[in-house]
Order: structure tokens, then sequence, then C-alpha cells
């Protein structure tokens, strides 16, 4: 394997990584706006935050590292519209995921915790069914396809 090789294969690490974990926040986002006790919705939550934590911020970390450790070897520059285009979209990946829809998965579970082995209150299923946190995990979704594009077309390069 040649350093290329190991940038690259340390770059996708990264990148399964983060589909992972999207996978998983997306299948448990879904999951805990129908379920009926509020001891599910704390497990479920409480699975999402665990992964959004470590396994997405494990993944930005290596898909960042040697994704700019690529830039270099791959014979691209940092100026190119496409990398400058991949970091701006990877901050605000971050910045909807851990400055909006974390908090309010933090927030899903204080509630839920309160409940104890209850019935899931209307006050929590209005705030898991939020169509404004809907929409930003379909954003982040999307964006893996928009990075997809960005990483096979090379727009610019």
């Amino acid at each position: 394997m040649n350093t290329y090789e190991v940038y690259l294969f340390g770059h996708l690490l990264g990148v399964f990584l983060l589909l992972g974990a999207a996978g998983l926040s997306t299948g448990t986002g879904i999951a805990v706006a129908r379920v009926p006790m509020a001891s599910q919705v704390v497990t479920l939550t409480k699975l999402m935050r665990i992964s959004e934590f470590f396994v997405t911020s494990a993944g930005t970390v290596l898909a960042v590292l040697f994704g700019i450790l690529l830039v270099d070897e791959g014979g691209f520059t940092m100026g190119d519209p496409w990398i400058s285009a991949a970091f701006v979209l990877i901050v605000v990946v971050l910045a909807i995921d851990h400055g909006f829809l974390m908090p309010r998965a933090k927030k899903a579970l204080r509630m839920a915790e309160a409940l104890g082995d209850g019935p899931v209150s209307d006050e929590l299923s209005t705030h898991l069914n939020n169509p404004i946190t809907i929409v930003a995990g379909v954003l982040l979704d999307i964006s893996f396809l928009v990075f997809l594009w960005l990483m096979v077309a090379k727009p610019g390069a």
C-alpha cells in the first residue's frame, strides 16, 4: 500500500463511520417519534446521542484529517472549489447536527426521563414530531449525497 492508498483508506473509514451514524440517527429519529412509552424514547434517544457524539465525531475527524492529507497527495489544492465546498458543508452539517439536533435530542431525553415508565406525553410527542427537526434531519441525509457528488465529480478541479 502506498501513501495515497493509506490516506484514502483512512478517509473512507471516516466516511463509513459518518454514514453509519447518520443511518442510526435517522432510524432512531423515525422510531423515537412513533413509540408509545417514555422509557422507549429514553432508550432510543440515548442510542442516538451516543452515536452522534462518538461515531460522528470519530468519523468527522478521520474524514477531515485524511481528506486534508489526500489533497496534496492527490495533486489537488485546498483552494479547489470542490474542496472548499466540502469544508463549508462539513461545518454546516456539524452546526445543524451538534448545534440544533443534539440539543433537541437532549431536551427530549430529559422530558422522557421525567415521565418515567409512563406513556409519551402530548408535549413530548409535539417536541419529537417538530417539522423543523424533521427537515433538519432530512437535510443532513441529503448532505451526504452532496458530499458524494463533490468527491466523485470534483467540480472545478
